[in-house]
């Protein structure tokens, strides 16, 4: 029979990492005040009734005494004791793992872990990555832990900046041979933290994340190794530009610098390699933006909404609208830097004209590429920039992609202001749609 353990898991927050040099991390800019008290009552504040393993997450070290007191650690062991909690894990730096500070966990009745982001086992690597040790404190971490009888979960990060060709097999291998079967390795896919220097280098077109199979790819050997686990997903990670970052007077116009502005260029990038559309939405539609961000706040977005509601199956369309920022799905529409660019078509040029269409048919040929839908469809405007793009787009890609505007019922709108939501268009969206479905 299997045993299950009921796992609680926590984050505390305390004080401010004490390096704050890691070069994709943007948490250890984050402060907060030192209070055992506070720390101890959102401990309390757990249900840890019949809980077998607590998990403590923190920015920083959870042994460092200026980040957490010892009397903190000292408290909170007695009182996991008290209720019944038989393991415990936190996160630690190399520098804080010493004899003194494990020695609360060593003389308790607690099974514990100490997780420690190694990252790569090479010392130039971790030089450049800003991290705060050697190679040779990871090591005499790992033999103070097992002298104090406690287990070692090591994150080794995969495609980490300033790494060689061998850097994560080297990094595997050296941390298989200094612990012990009883303790864990994660492999993780590396993603930036939005203010770190990482971020900044994808936002200079100088690094990318993996995708999903470049990952595994690169970690095909270890699948199956039974101390090895694996992390390619962060689904809390989009392109987060920080507060100063964002450039809301520098996206308004038409220019080219606009189209391929860098922080559209770091979005197509996401949504194109590493973004995942919803499992129920198996068909794409195309969409026209608007005036009003987001865009389902907008009248044009609501009148093509009400008109998709009408057709049967309608939660299998998945909308994504193309516009100057390039392929935006609806889902993730209500994100800088789609609320914030304003593109005025009476400023297009002849030549603008041309490179939106060039550089959005690429964008739209990259997505259907790494997306799989079952039918692809769209509701432009039939002499629209943005239908000759996706039309383009399916030519290459040789694949049928219908307009759901009809010709004829253009005609009958072309002259009126925003046509998409005049009833003879939408007409033809419910009526082509359905026969779609």
């Amino acid at each position: 029979m299997i045993e299950v353990t009921k796992t609680e898991t926590i984050i505390l927050n305390s004080g401010q990492c004490r390096f704050n040099s890691c070069y994709a991390c943007g948490w250890g800019q984050k402060k907060y005040p030192v209070d055992t008290e506070k720390l101890k009552n959102q401990v309390k504040q757990l249900n840890l009734e019949e809980i077998d393993k607590l998990k403590i997450y923190e920015s920083g070290s959870f042994l460092d005494n200026k980040q957490f007191p010892k009397k903190f650690r000292e408290w909170l062991t007695r009182y996991l004791e008290e209720k019944e909690v038989k393991e415990v894990s936190f996160e630690s730096t190399a520098n804080f793992i010493t004899e003194e500070n494990l020695k609360t966990f060593k003389e308790s009745d607690l099974d514990f872990t100490v997780a420690m982001g190694l990252e790569a086992a090479d010392n130039e690597v971790l030089e450049k990555y800003g991290k705060p040790f050697k190679i040779e404190d990871y090591d005499r971490a790992v033999k103070k832990i097992h002298e104090s009888n406690g287990k070692i979960k090591t994150y080794i990060m995969v495609n980490i900046p300033f790494s060689k060709p061998n850097t994560l097999e080297k990094s595997v291998e050296h941390v298989l041979e200094k612990t012990n079967k009883e303790d864990k390795i994660v492999l993780i896919n590396t993603y930036p933290h939005n203010q770190s220097k990482l971020f900044k280098d994808w936002v200079k077109g100088k690094w990318k994340p993996l995708n999903k199979e470049q990952f595994l790819e690169k970690i095909e050997k270890w699948k199956d190794h039974p101390q090895v686990s694996v992390e390619y997903e962060n689904m809390y990670f989009i392109p987060k530009f920080p507060k100063k970052e964002k450039k809301q007077k520098e996206l308004k116009g038409c220019s080219e610098d606009l189209i391929t502005h860098p922080h559209y260029q770091v979005w197509q990038d996401y949504f194109q390699r590493l973004y995942q559309k919803p499992r129920e939405k198996e068909i794409l539609l195309f969409l026209p933006c608007s005036y009003k961000k987001p865009y389902p706040k907008s009248k044009t977005h609501k009148a093509i909404q009400k008109a998709i509601k009408q057709t049967e199956e309608q939660e299998k369309i998945h909308r994504v609208v193309l516009s100057s920022p390039g392929v935006i799905p609806i889902d993730k529409c209500d994100n800088y830097p789609f609320t914030a660019y304003e593109w005025p078509e009476w400023e297009e040029t002849p030549e603008i004209k041309q490179r939106y269409i060039q550089v959005n048919k690429d964008r739209v040929k990259k997505y259907i590429e790494n997306h799989d839908y079952e039918k692809i469809l769209a509701y432009f405007k039939p002499d629209s920039e943005s239908w000759k793009a996706v039309k383009k787009a399916g030519e290459e890609l040789d694949i049928e992609i219908k307009n759901l505007f009809k010709e004829e019922s253009y005609q009958e709108v072309k002259e009126q202001r925003n046509p998409v939501t005049k009833e003879p268009a939408l007409k033809s969206l419910k009526q082509e749609l359905q026969k779609e479905l």
